[in-house]
C-alpha cells in the first residue's frame, strides 16, 4: 500500500486530526509555560493524569469527567505549591510526578480483572482514538485558542515581567491557574493518543526549538506552532510507513530537529 492509502480508514483520519490539534495546542500553551520556566509542570501533570485515568478506569468505569476533575485539582495544587515555594519548584514537581506514576501503577496492576495494561497509558496509541476523543479535543482547542487570543497581551506581560504585571494590577494567579488547567485538560485528552511519557514533550519541544531562532515573542510562538505541525506530520507518516509507535516516532523527530538548531544558530550569527 502507498502510505497515503492508509488515510482512507477512519481511525487513521481520527488519529491524524487529533494529533495535529494536540501538536498545535501543545505548542501554544508550551510557549508561555516554557518561557515562564514552568515547563516541568506539564511533565508532572502527565504523570498525575496517568494516575487519574487509572483510578477512573478501576473505580468509575473510565469517566472522562472524573479524569478532568482529578487533573484540575492536581493542576491547581501544583500551581499553588510552586507559587508558595518557587525555590523548590523542581523538587515539588519531581516528587508529585513520582507519586502520580506510583499510585497509577499500583491501581492498574492490583486490579487484574481490568482489560488494560500499564503500557497503554505510558506510551498511548493514537490510532485507537474514538470519535468522542476527537470531538473533545476540538472543543478544548477552541477554548485554548480563544483564551490565548483574548488574554494575549496579559499573558505576554506576565511571561516577561512579573514585577511589572503586579504593579499594573494584573491578576497573575488567575492567568497562571487557567494556563495550568488548560494544560492539564490537554494532557488528559492527549494521553490516550501519545502516552503519559510523551505528552509533555509536545509542550516543551516547540518553544525549545523556536526561541533561539527568532527574536520576537510572537515570532517564536508562530514558528513553534509551525515546527510542531511539520514534526507531527513527518512523525505520523514515518510511523505508518515503518510500523513504528507513533508517539515515540514523533518525539524522535522532535529530537532531531532540536539538535539541528545547534548547527543553525552559529550559521545565523555568522550571517
Amino acid at each position: 500500500m502507498n502510505i497515503f492509502d492508509y488515510f482512507q480508514f477512519s481511525f487513521i483520519q481520527r488519529g491524524f486530526i487529533v494529533g495535529i490539534i494536540i501538536a498545535l495546542l501543545g505548542a501554544i500553551l508550551g510557549h508561555f509555560l516554557v518561557l515562564k520556566k514552568l515547563a516541568l509542570i506539564g511533565h508532572a501533570l502527565s504523570h498525575i493524569a496517568y494516575m487519574s485515568i487509572a483510578i477512573s478506569i478501576v473505580f468509575f468505569q473510565q469517566s472522562l469527567w472524573v479524569n478532568l476533575m482529578f487533573a484540575s485539582i492536581a493542576a491547581l495544587l501544583i500551581e499553588w505549591l510552586v507559587r508558595k515555594n518557587p525555590q523548590q519548584s523542581d523538587v515539588i514537581i519531581g516528587v508529585l510526578s513520582s507519586i502520580g506514576v506510583a499510585i497509577g501503577t499500583i491501581v492498574i496492576t492490583t486490579n487484574p480483572n481490568q482489560n488494560v495494561t500499564v503500557e497503554q497509558f505510558l506510551f498511548g496509541s493514537i490510532l485507537l482514538l474514538r470519535h468522542i476523543d476527537m470531538m473533545s479535543i476540538i472543543v478544548l482547542g477552541v477554548l485554548i485558542v480563544a483564551f490565548v487570543i483574548l488574554f494575549y497581551e496579559d499573558l505576554a506581560t506576565l511571561t516577561f515581567d512579573r514585577d511589572y504585571s503586579r504593579v499594573v494590577g494584573l491578576k497573575s494567579y488567575w492567568l497562571d491557574a487557567t494556563l495550568a488547567l488548560l494544560a492539564s485538560w490537554l494532557i488528559i485528552l492527549g494521553i490516550r493518543g501519545v502516552g503519559a511519557l510523551m505528552i509533555s514533550s509536545f509542550i516543551m519541544f516547540p518553544t525549545l526549538i523556536a526561541s533561539p531562532l527568532v527574536k520576537s515573542f510572537k515570532g517564536a510562538l508562530l514558528l513553534g506552532t509551525m515546527v510542531s505541525l511539520v514534526v507531527f506530520v513527518i512523525g505520523f507518516l514515518l510511523s505508518l510507513g515503518f510500523d513504528w509507535p507513533t508517539g515515540s516516532t514523533i518525539i524522535v523527530v522532535y529530537g532531531v530537529v532540536w539538535m539541528l538548531t545547534f548547527f543553525i544558530q552559529p550559521l545565523r550569527r555568522l550571517r
